[in-house]
């Protein structure tokens, strides 16, 4: 595992076990931390300059998100996500993204219509240019926009939890630019019902698209 966590800011006033587990899920995400690497306490807690407890602790709650697997007399060994686990967070995204849109159509502002229209043209000049890792970036801003725009905090929560998962997965269902180009015009169909204040149509839209995201999916997992 050859990865720069970096030492633990001073100012930074969450419980280090909470700062530790973020920094290593983070890294899980993001592909730092591949599938069957071992985590070793001491050399975390060496790189990010604080005690083993905090580390010890996070691995703990890595485990039971299933991202790790504490095996005996070997350690914490990262399981990554499986196809399982990316099913079931596709099929929950599709239900919960639903509800989030039909509750943004009431609340969502003219100026946020606008800045999910100009993130819109940001993605086809990512596709255009093929700036593949900003492309991933413009989805979670439009993604949050959206979710702040429902005003429900509970649903805010479970789906920041979820699009933490989404970072690993995006980067397979957009894999071919075919899926990149119909994703962009599903994103449009999807912003022109919340402009119209549409619920029922925003719903079905985005529940299609997640629908197609999680096809495109695991096709490239099975061609990979």
């Amino acid at each position: 595992m050859d990865v720069e966590f970096g030492a633990v800011e001073i100012y930074d006033l969450r419980p280090m076990r909470e700062i530790v587990f973020q920094k290593l899920r983070k890294a899980v995400f993001d592909g730092q931390i591949k599938k069957g690497d071992h985590l070793i306490e001491s050399l975390i807690a060496e790189k990010m300059n604080v005690s083993r407890t905090p580390v010890r602790e996070a691995l703990r709650q890595l485990e039971i998100e299933g991202l790790v697997l504490n095996v005996p007399r070997k350690g914490a060994i990262v399981q990554g996500i499986t196809k399982e686990d990316a099913v079931d967070i596709y099929d929950l995204r599709e239900v919960l993204e639903g509800l989030m849109v039909r509750s943004a159509c009431q609340y969502i502002t003219e100026n946020d219509i606008n800045r999910l229209k100009k993130i819109i043209k940001l993605m086809e000049a990512s596709i255009q240019k093929e700036k593949y890792d900003h492309l991933l970036e413009l989805h979670g801003e439009y993604n949050t926009i959206i979710l702040n725009s429902s005003k429900n905090k509970r649903l805010q929560a479970t789906m920041k939890n979820i699009y933490d998962y989404l970072t690993s997965l995006r980067s397979i269902s957009l894999y071919h630019e075919s899926r990149r180009i119909v994703a962009l015009e599903e994103h449009k169909q999807i912003v022109q019902a919340l402009e119209s204040k549409d619920g029922e149509a925003a719903e079905i839209a985005t529940r299609t698209h997640i629908r197609k995201a999680k096809e495109a999916f695991l096709d490239n997992l099975i061609q990979r």
